[in-house]
């Protein structure tokens, strides 16, 4: 097929240089589509079709429908400049077709380019003053406007309006029109006036709106093809009338009526148009009228009525009204009887139909004035249905009251001087066949006596008053029961007391209601219909996972909480007097009143608060979850509670992290020195004298309660107290279960993140610290994270720092980057690329299949960010991290701070205090493997002032420790979990610290550790949603790998 070629002389040089370019561009995408895909060229002579889907969206005409007369475009430059990319793509294209198809479609090849046209009407910088000095001329054309009815549809024309001129001037060709205005032509108005040149800013506003919906109107229809305004190929004879379907009035209307003149015309006279949407429109005159003769009703016209199109609008002289949907077809059919078949047809209603008649008479006046006999005026009625029982059947007799005046059956009904609700009684007489009954006003069923109270009588009620006879009466049964809700030792009680039925069938009423039955039928016939109220009632209780059995409803104590939250606003459920005090002080443990306590030290008001929880859970023997910020003095509220309630027969066990045996002990020592305490650390023969020595306190860890679990289960606890119980996240540990299967009154855990990865580590603390208060596992992991919160909420008492310790100093937190060094970068990209291919294209199965192999290689670049040396002995290079922290370090020594030093790499601790030696700055060091005593004796010396600094190892010296001699943390490594950081921050920022602390992540740019903080980011999400009721997320996902390795 010949083509000829397209030089760059092709698009003129005025235009931009990018706008020629990019023409360029996308013509070439067509071309190449044509050439590879050999496709048709032209369907027809003027049409090409269907390529729109390959190429640019913006090539709306060209491609969806390639119409030559026409071009337009939706894109900015176009509706600004009338030309633009995919209008210089499209003018290249057609001088790129074949002779013979150019002369196909009007040997436009022999024409000036549409370009030649449109070119002098862009705004070069020669033109700017012109238009400049254009648009700040005041308008001299307007329009004038009119509508009629033409062909069943509405026909607008318009005029032109000139400056001074005498008159208005028919516009011929309204499209045509339009068109020269956006091609700024020349447009002949008169023998007068002359030729004038168009433009839209020559119109005023009002104008201007309508030309610019008009020439939208064109495009969205595609009534005129040549409306996309391309290659000079002007519109004609498209005449004077623009026809519109009657859904554009609403349009149109206001657009014409802003016009300084609009009217409606008819062969009559030419009138304002007064335009009603589908707002109420009454003519003051009569138009129709009901005529009574004697055994009938007739309507007949008395005016004029209008007339309707397309059964939308109704025009009557010069009122335009919208018609409501469900009125058209009806209006439609009546205008349809005035002029063709009135008289052959008249409009005539039995007097036995007066119901119906004045339902016509009824849409009739909603429109149009009708006169109607006073006899006819609809009057309301009240109907009352007296069912009584016969032998097998159920009798009725119904009354309708008209005020003052009742009526006994359909024969009086025609006696009345005026009329009744004809859809009323139609919807009455409906229910009468559905219940049974004839459509008379007094009739038998055979019904039986269930179905007739629980479906038919319900909607007896709804159409008006129901009375029942005394052996109906004594049959139904249906007062809502009362239901009494109490504290039964250890259970919380639910009664249902059931007027009317005998006791010995109370608990099969119950057993149906608990199975949400619609009623309860009694061996004497009774029917006990179970009102929406109470089926609610039943349905929460399960909710609530409230137990039936043997007839009794019981719950879990720990539920009182939701419980009264649940029914609270009930008036059918009564709290025994007991509950109602238990539901309060859950509410308001802050007013519970504790027992006199012997503590060496000055509560503040957030802490005796938090010991006046602990003790109101003790009191019901509820267990809890401490969750307090860390430093905000757990250990002494716990201490306070086991002083204030401890009894002198009583003893509490106490389990925490190796490493803080020793710190419990000093903190009684401290605060309760005359409590017998002993800790149970050692060998396993040493550690089972100590727990035979039946002391009032047992301190000992969580591995050696797991193996010495025989002997505790020998000895008799009352408290139980979990430190730091986010140890116990993981429901599947020995450590876990052996707790779980450990009989103790109350149980109480510490920590200030029971939560780090996900929601199921709140179920495991429960599990041991509150049973029952949860569902299973497999339950509980389909509940929401809101729906645990609300669940637990009385039962963890969680305080941050910056709410109760106002005084606390600030805590500021920094990122403190670096980079790899090369030799760094070697290693970590080689280690990045083995992950990448590892994980690139395996299935989430796969994933989590080698997931501990993963982890691991994540491990290694984490290393790798820290420095090699960490796993090559022989690796000599350089560490960015390394040298960036011993140059904050000396920043740190130069204020004369301490910091505390953590990392979760033991061997990192060791570089670092290698480093420090040469330095001859001194330290302390805590890991692992450092035994308890030793820990605490080093805190109690660098918080006295000893040594520049403290090397921590990250998970083993982490929680628990108070270290407020220090007022620098710096985090070597970023962990997975914010929380465990967390927890390392708050051994300094806590209480006693009176210096500002300053907390240093050392984060190495463009490596995985800055995903590992957006990573932690979003950790914490889970956290607040459960203990401070915001949104969630958990746990390390495929898709986190997979975003932490840089993979798709």
């Amino acid at each position: 097929m010949i083509r000829t070629e397209v030089t760059s002389m092709t698009v003129p040089d005025r235009l931009p240089a990018r706008m020629r370019m990019d023409g360029r561009s996308i013509f070439q995408q067509i071309k190449n589509y044509f050439d590879t895909e050999n496709k048709e060229y032209f369907k027809h002579p003027n049409t090409y079709d269907g390529i729109s889907m390959h190429l640019e969206p913006n090539i709306l005409t060209s491609m969806e429908h390639f119409d030559l007369t026409g071009f337009h475009c939706e894109c900015k430059d176009f509706q600004n400049q009338g030309v633009c990319k995919h209008w210089v793509a499209m003018d290249l294209y057609f001088r790129s077709l074949p002779q013979a198809i150019q002369e196909r479609i009007g040997k436009a090849s022999h024409k000036p380019s549409f370009a030649s046209q449109l070119i002098p009407t862009l705004p070069s910088e020669e033109l700017q003053d012109e238009l400049v000095e254009e648009k700040a001329t005041a308008p001299s054309l307007a329009l004038h406007g009119q509508v009629e009815i033409r062909n069943h549809s509405l026909a607008w024309t318009l005029k032109l309006q000139v400056e001074q001129a005498p008159r208005a001037y028919v516009i011929k060709d309204i499209a045509h029109f339009i068109f020269l205005i956006f091609q700024k032509e020349d447009y002949f108005v008169s023998q007068k006036i002359g030729t004038i040149r168009l433009s839209l800013n020559q119109f005023n506003q009002a104008s201007q709106n309508l030309l610019l919906y008009i020439k939208k109107y064109f495009i969205d229809r595609n009534e005129h093809s040549y409306f996309n305004f391309s290659y000079g190929i002007s519109p004609r004879d498209c005449g004077r009338y623009l026809e519109t379907p009657v859904s554009y009035l609403n349009d149109l209307v206001p657009l014409f009526q802003a016009l300084d003149v609009f009217q409606y015309v008819t062969s009559k006279a030419e009138s304002p148009l007064i335009f009603l949407d589908d707002s109420p429109f009454i003519p003051e005159e009569e138009i129709f009228k009901v005529v009574k003769s004697n055994n009938h009703y007739e309507i007949i016209n008395t005016a004029y009525f209008g007339f309707i199109i397309q059964e939308k609008l109704w025009i009557r002289h010069n009122h335009f009204h919208i018609i409501k949907e469900e009125h058209r077809y009806f209006l439609d059919k009546l205008a349809t009887w005035i002029y063709h078949y009135q008289e052959n047809s008249p409009l005539i209603f039995s007097k036995e139909n007066k119901a119906e008649l004045m339902q016509v008479c009824n849409i009739i006046s909603n429109y149009v004035p009708i006169s109607i006999p006073d006899e006819l005026q609809i009057h309301d009625f009240i109907p009352t249905f007296a069912f009584s029982k016969t032998r097998n059947e159920i009798a009725l007799n119904m009354v309708w009251s008209f005020g003052e005046k009742q009526v006994h059956s359909k024969q009086d009904l025609l006696t009345l001087p005026y009329t009744y609700q004809a859809s009323k009684a139609r919807k009455i007489y409906h229910q009468l066949l559905s219940a049974g009954f004839k459509e008379e006003f007094h009739s038998l069923s055979k019904i039986k006596i269930v179905d007739f109270f629980l479906k038919e009588l319900p909607r007896f009620r709804t159409l008006g008053q129901v009375q029942l006879d005394e052996s109906l009466e004594k049959l139904l049964v249906e007062d809502p029961a009362v239901i009494d809700i109490f504290d039964d030792e250890s259970f919380l009680s639910v009664q249902f007391d059931f007027s009317m039925i005998s006791e010995d069938e109370v608990e099969k009423a119950i057993q149906a209601l608990w199975n949400q039955e619609s009623h309860y039928q009694t061996k004497q016939g009774k029917v006990l219909v179970f009102d929406d109220e109470s089926l609610k009632v039943a349905q929460s209780l399960q909710d609530l996972r409230a137990k039936f059995s043997d007839g009794k409803i019981k719950m879990h104590k720990s539920r009182a909480f939701s419980l009264s939250e649940t029914f609270k606003d009930n008036e059918h459920v009564n709290f025994s007097r007991d509950f109602k005090k238990m539901a309060y002080d859950l509410t308001h443990p802050e007013e519970f009143d504790i027992k006199p306590y012997e503590v060496k030290a000055k509560l503040r008001s957030y802490q005796k608060e938090g010991v006046k929880w602990l003790s109101m859970l003790d009191h019901y023997h509820f267990g809890g979850i401490l969750a307090d910020d860390m430093g905000l003095g757990k250990t002494l509220q716990t201490i306070t509670l086991l002083e204030a309630n401890l009894k002198p027969d009583q003893k509490a066990l106490i389990l925490a992290p190796a490493s803080l045996l020793y710190n419990w002990k000093e903190e009684f020592r401290k605060f309760v020195p005359h409590k017998q305490v002993e800790v149970a650390y050692g060998s396993k023969t040493e550690r089972i004298k100590q727990i035979e020595k039946s002391a009032t306190i047992t301190i000992t860890s969580y591995p050696s309660f797991r193996s010495d679990l025989e002997h505790y289960q020998k000895q008799s606890y009352d408290y139980l107290i979990l430190d730091e119980a986010q140890m116990i996240k993981n429901s599947q540990t020995k450590t876990a279960q052996a707790l779980r299967e450990f009989d103790v009154k109350t149980c109480y855990a510490l920590s200030g993140t029971p939560i780090e990865n996900r929601l199921e580590e709140i179920w495991s603390i429960f599990q041991i610290v509150l049973p029952g208060l949860l569902p299973s596992k497999k339950e509980f992991s389909k509940l929401s994270p809101q729906l645990v919160a609300k669940l637990i909420q009385p039962f963890v008492l969680r305080r941050k720092k910056d709410e109760v310790l106002t005084e606390l100093p600030e805590l500021s937190e920094h990122l403190y980057s670096n980079e790899l060094s090369s030799s760094q970068k070697t290693l970590y990209l080689a280690q990045l690329r083995r992950m990448q291919e590892m994980v690139s294209g395996a299935s989430a199965y796969e994933i989590k299949r080698h997931k501990i192999e993963i982890l691991a290689g994540l491990t290694r670049l984490r290393q790798i960010c820290n420095t090699p040396a960490l796993f090559l002995e022989d690796y000599k290079g350089d560490s960015g991290k390394m040298d960036s922290l011993f140059e904050l370090l000396d920043t740190i020594r130069e204020k004369g701070s301490r910091p505390l030093i953590f990392s979760q790499f033991t061997s990192m601790l060791d570089l670092i205090e290698q480093e420090l030696e040469k330095k001859e700055m001194s330290h302390f060091k805590i890991t692992g493997q450092t035994p308890s005593d030793k820990r605490q004796e080093m805190v109690n010396l660098f918080n006295q002032g000893e040594k520049d600094c403290f090397l921590i190892s990250l998970k083993a010296g982490g929680t628990g420790l108070n270290l407020t001699g220090a007022d620098t943390v710096i985090l070597c490594d970023l962990w997975w979990n914010p929380a465990v950081e967390m927890q390392a921050i708050g051994r300094s920022h806590r209480l006693g610290q009176t210096k500002q602390v300053d907390v240093y992540r050392l984060i190495t740019l463009g490596t995985i550790e800055e995903k590992i903080q957006e990573l932690q980011e979003s950790k914490k999400e889970l956290f607040n949603t459960v203990l401070e009721g915001q949104e969630s997320r958990s746990n390390l996902s495929v898709d986190d790998i997979k975003e932490i390795l840089g993979v798709e």
